[in-house]
């Protein structure tokens, strides 16, 4: 396990396949508030069944393209014309956006932000559906000891969060987060479970991984969802000479959030 060395950048780069919900948007009237044009279209992390049949629930994103200026990119256009059903693998950065509606109630959001869009065609059996991100996060919580599943596999596990920059008024958002998490095949201490038991409040690290989403019912009888990021490997990040907030890029911001 080695520390990051390339120009000392947190990583966000995730590739997800996606079912798409909700047709793209129109671009006659979708421009930034500083003038870029944009669109967005709207999907479920596509696992190659019907969702109803899923022992996981789906994930849903909204993804979205910006030009750098007020011509309609090549990429921009794609996602303007992607439509109900169609099947994608996008790949760009994951955002996370969390806001009150008008009438008062929470609401949030995954995002990713495309640096490209391909068809997925499920019927070839050389394509596999992807839900995999490689994430720089900071730890909220010691890793702590490492336990055992109710099967005697062990287990790594710690609570993170992933920063997601600022908005137009220049105030930090909500950030992300989630758990991290890595399971043997056995009670063998591996050694990426022996990184994830060490790693204390406030240290910061790159995961590669699968993200999931896992839904239960509290005791008064609330719907509520956690994120975990199923991790293959992990590395330490150091920030170097890098500046740690200024160093997450923001895409720009749009015109008001949803109701």
């Amino acid at each position: 396990m080695t520390t990051n060395s390339k120009s000392n950048r947190p990583f966000n780069f995730v590739v997800f396949t996606l079912g798409i919900v909700r047709d793209g948007g129109e671009l006659s009237d979708t421009l930034t508030g500083t003038g870029r044009a944009f669109a967005t279209a709207r999907g479920y992390n596509y696992t190659g069944k019907r969702k109803e049949e899923q022992t996981k629930p789906s994930m849903f994103f909204d993804v979205k393209a910006f030009s750098f200026d007020d011509t309609v990119s090549k990429l921009v256009q794609q996602v303007a014309d992607l439509s109900k059903g169609d099947k994608v693998t996008v790949k760009g950065r994951l955002g996370f956006r969390k806001w009150v509606s008008q009438s008062g109630v929470e609401k949030e959001k995954l995002e990713i932000i495309a640096s490209s869009v391909e068809a997925f065609d499920p019927k070839d059996a050389n394509n596999r559906p992807s839900s995999f991100v490689m994430l720089t996060l900071k730890a909220i919580k010691d890793g702590g000891a490492v336990d055992f599943t109710q099967n005697g596999r062990a287990r790594g596990k710690v609570s993170a969060m992933l920063s997601t920059g600022k908005d137009a008024s220049g105030n930090y958002r909500e950030p992300l987060w989630l758990d991290v998490v890595n399971v043997a095949q056995d009670d063998q201490i591996t050694p990426i479970i022996d990184v994830i038991g060490q790693l204390q409040k406030g240290d910061y690290f790159t995961v590669k991984g699968h993200l999931s989403m896992d839904e239960w019912t509290d005791k008064d009888g609330n719907k509520r969802h956690s994120y975990s990021v199923w991790a293959n490997s992990i590395e330490p990040f150091s920030w170097g000479d890098a500046d740690e907030q200024g160093a997450i890029e923001d895409e720009p911001e749009l015109e008001g959030e949803p109701a």
